[in-house]
């Protein structure tokens, strides 16, 4: 976890640096929806995406459903500047339901079997919902290069869970510059520039969405008059405006006596009413969650 984190910190600093040599130009933001397929098999609520940001500097030259190419800077050849192009990074997003870890998940979507490895670990993929953060799943990335000297092409893939047995992968492979005959931005080596570029998309990566609601938390407070807790999904990731009921046990059936929703953090707060004994249940995106009882009420 400790070395997740410590690259993770690495990439964000890679990121600003690729920012500030690429100038003020935008950056590209694509979306792509799981499959219904696979969210349907394992029951995710809809409206997940996985979301990729491009290096800064690279715009959309293509896109298709789950694939496209991201263009950048300029290179041209040492010597030979008509020799030029824009710097790429082509991408794909799949969801790999194989049984697996993350780590080998990513080298099986690994397209250059021949190619040395040139660097793997760890990578903590932010979970949002909205623009607010709720935490991080934990995936693993691989990369490799070819073995001949100067050459600058590099194939990268992360891979993390959604569930158990279902992964998101992404896919990237930056082919042009293609040889370190060539420079970027006039002065940047050609292997160094795609790396780089490679591993701060690999870091744009992220999921948008509140996943299913798993766990809800549940106190008494205030001597039993209020029932404060929070709703989080499978990773312990807040879920965020979730319907919230408290329910009070009457004649062997539970009723419900206040609702409300879970708020920015996944924290809800409800009214308890006479002394007895309450439940908490959440419905969000058509699931629902229930906590342990408890004894809460004047």
């Amino acid at each position: 976890m400790r070395r997740a984190i410590l690259l993770f910190a690495l990439l964000i600093g890679l990121a600003a640096l690729a920012g500030t040599s690429q100038g003020a130009r935008g950056q590209t933001v694509e979306r792509i929806g799981i499959t219904d397929a696979a969210r349907q098999a394992h029951q995710l609520p809809a409206g997940l995406l996985v979301e990729l940001a491009s290096p800064t500097g690279y715009e959309r030259q293509s896109a298709s459903g789950d694939a496209g190419r991201w263009v950048g800077a300029r290179y041209e050849q040492i010597g030979h500047p008509e020799n030029a192009g824009q710097a790429s990074l082509d991408w794909t997003v799949s969801f790999d339901q194989s049984t697996g870890e993350a780590d080998a998940i990513a080298h099986a979507h690994i397209q250059h079997t021949s190619w040395a490895r040139d660097q793997r670990g760890g990578l903590s993929v932010p979970h949002v919902v909205g623009t607010r953060g709720v935490g991080t799943i934990l995936g693993y990335y691989e990369m490799v290069t070819p073995p001949t000297p100067g050459d600058a092409r590099f194939e990268g893939a992360l891979a993390f869970p959604l569930d158990t047995n279902l992964h998101a992968v992404i896919h990237f492979e930056a082919l042009e510059p293609p040889d370190d005959t060539y420079v970027v931005n006039g002065s940047s080596v050609a292997s160094s520039w795609n790396r780089g570029q490679l591993l701060v998309a690999l870091a744009g990566a992220q999921l948008q969405g509140n996943l299913a609601p798993q766990i809800v938390a549940a106190r008494a407070i205030q001597r039993g008059r209020m029932v404060r807790g929070k709703v989080v999904d499978r990773f312990l990731d807040s879920v965020l405006g979730a319907r919230v009921s408290l329910e009070k046990s009457i004649g062997g059936t539970w009723t419900k006596v206040s609702g409300g929703k879970s708020d920015q953090r996944g924290f809800y707060l409800l009214k308890a009413k006479k002394r007895g004994r309450y439940r908490v249940s959440v419905r969000w995106g058509g699931f629902t969650a229930v906590s342990r009882e408890l004894r809460a009420g004047r």
